[in-house]
């Protein structure tokens, strides 16, 4: 059972008064950690009591320490710490101690820590499973190409799911709930993501090596018999990794796929929420799964716009974004193909309208009341110096036509492809590619040698926790140093 939860009002005035009583010996070093002070003098985990009190029995001895043990990890994962490290380092630094809330004198041991972490994911994880061995594709994608999918419906079949209202959760439901309610949703009320009434996400996934051996321990007896090179089961690690490939380095990897969706619409590139699934999958498969979790997560939040690369350029994903009336920005994939929607006109790539002269029709605005887009001849000023005007349009406005998203939503989208509405909001996109920087590099995720799915998930959670907790100190200002009076002197 739950014991004491300490609220983040006694626990903010706790901590004021013991840094006060370390002044000004240890000011120093109080300084020294003033970036987390600020950020856990903000972390407010109340909310996180009614999320987690389910997990906990209703009788037995009382579990103590709970919000601080998060609160420890949230710390952990600032200092770029594993957890055996980290607790030896609180035991060796009582003003560690105290910025999670312990007195140095109770301090919980490391099995502590894991049993939170295993309490709150939401699903048994063979720690070791047997089986065959898992081979790499023998063709290589060229250079800076997606692993293609080998089931070509597979994206349609998941978009009917979503559609149908299929479920996705997954045993990570609990952390990201967690994520939304103690990160993303202060943020959001702080207006660091964009208008919370039509914010626009971006999505991408990034590559996570696991720390697991891709090629097993044999458990066989084939090497005794002179047999060096079989394909007997084998003893994994990491259960759920496989292979797949980074499109990015141009090279195979084994492990996992951190799928990311952020709020896109403004400048401080804030995760929503975070998706993990094996290596093989395709991007545009991934995104139909987290947009589910998505939404079952934020089910208040208007979405206005997504935008991704051209991985996800499927149309049963338009189809699914379009459902939702949400508008989509995504780059057009090369390999793929367009319907020719238009009798007498072609299209190009950009989804523009080409004239019998060969040149792009220019766009002339949108018709809201109908909902079409207007195109008008390139040469409007004066159609008459085109050799085609008297078997195009006779008329001296020359000729207009007008196309529709219902023709074809992926190359007629609501925002005409190629105009500068359309290529400035795109550009947002790199938004995500930001964020995923943060969380692999800046929080040193991509450094870790984990070996389960569980693990990899908690350490990309607080990674996008203290993600938002920078946002927030940086809106907030030092509220902590104001009250301890270092505030004019901070670094």
């Amino acid at each position: 059972m739950l014991g004491y939860w300490r609220p983040h009002h006694l626990f903010q005035d706790w901590l004021v008064q013991k840094l006060l009583a370390l002044l000004p010996e240890h000011e120093q070093l109080i300084r020294f950690y003033a970036d987390i002070l600020e950020k856990v003098y903000c972390l407010n985990l109340d909310k996180l009591l009614p999320l987690t009190s389910g997990q906990y029995s209703s009788t037995g001895r009382p579990a103590i320490n709970q919000p601080e043990i998060f609160r420890a990890l949230v710390v952990m994962s600032h200092c770029k710490e594993g957890i055996t490290s980290f607790v030896k380092k609180l035991k060796a630094h009582p003003v560690l101690a105290l910025i999670c809330g312990f007195e140095p004198d109770s301090i919980p041991g490391v099995g502590t820590f894991y049993d939170f972490l295993n309490r709150l994911w939401l699903g048994d994880e063979t720690s070791k499973v047997l089986r065959e061995p898992l081979k790499k594709k023998s063709k290589k994608p060229k250079s800076g190409e997606k692993l293609p999918e080998e089931d070509k419906d597979r994206v349609a079949k998941l978009v009917e799911k979503v559609l149908d209202g299929y479920s996705f959760e997954g045993p990570e439901s609990l952390l990201q709930r967690i994520l939304a309610e103690c990160a993303v949703k202060p943020s959001l009320e702080l207006e660091l993501c964009g208008d919370r009434q039509k914010l626009g996400f971006a999505g991408d996934g990034a590559p996570l090596e696991t720390g697991a051996s891709h090629r097993g321990k044999k458990v066989c007896s084939c090497r005794e018999q002179g047999i060096y090179n079989c394909s007997c089961p084998r003893l994994y690690t990491d259960p759920t990794a496989n292979w797949g490939w980074d499109s990015y380095h141009d090279h195979w990897f084994y492990g996992h796929t951190l799928y990311c969706i952020n709020a896109a619409g403004s400048f401080n590139d804030l995760p929503l929420l975070i998706h993990l699934t094996q290596a093989s999958p395709h991007d545009s498969c991934t995104f139909v799964a987290a947009y589910a979790q998505l939404r079952q997560v934020y089910p208040d939040l208007a979405f206005s716009s997504a935008l991704l690369d051209a991985a996800h350029d499927a149309y049963a994903i338009y189809r699914l974004l379009n459902a939702h009336e949400i508008e989509p920005f995504i780059d057009l994939n090369n390999r793929r193909g367009q319907k020719q929607t238009l009798s007498s006109f072609t299209v190009n790539d950009q989804g523009r309208p080409i004239c019998i002269a060969g040149l792009e029709m220019v766009h002339n605005g949108i018709d809201k009341k109908r909902q079409r887009i207007k195109w008008r001849c390139p040469l409007y000023r004066d159609p008459k110096q085109c050799e085609y005007c008297n078997e195009c349009s006779p008329s001296s406005y020359g000729r207009v036509i007008y196309t529709k998203p219902d023709d074809d939503f992926r190359l007629f989208t609501s925002t005409p492809r190629g105009s500068e509405a359309w290529k400035n909001a795109y550009a947002r996109r790199t938004s995500v590619e930001r964020t995923l920087k943060r969380t692999l590099v800046d929080y040193d995720i991509e450094n870790l040698r984990l070996r389960a799915k569980k693990r990899w998930f908690w350490f990309s959670s607080l990674a996008a926790i203290n993600q938002h907790l920078d946002a927030q100190v940086k809106a907030k200002g030092k509220a902590l140093f104001i009250q301890l009076g270092l505030a004019q002197t901070a670094a």
